[in-house]
């Protein structure tokens, strides 16, 4: 059976330009310069792993990077 995951495209906490972020890990990208090609690479994931989504968040979080980590990992 194919995993299913949910990929977040962010603005980077550190303000260093877009991640890709996994929901239910701690773990992300380094930052791409720019959200499309974030989005890229999110895409690329989604078609490895079939049934997988995207969201886009469009506004920085306003958690700081340890307390985002905590939220994508719960």
């Amino acid at each position: 059976m194919m995993r299913k995951f949910a990929y977040h495209v962010l603005p980077d906490p550190d303000g260093r330009g877009w991640i890709v972020a996994v929901e239910g890990y701690v773990a992300h990208s380094l930052p791409y310069g720019t959200k499309e090609e974030a989005i890229e690479v999110a895409e690329g994931l989604v078609r490895r792993y079939p049934g997988s989504t995207i969201v886009v968040d469009e506004q920085p979080p306003r958690l700081t990077p340890i307390e985002l980590e905590h939220r994508l990992a719960a």
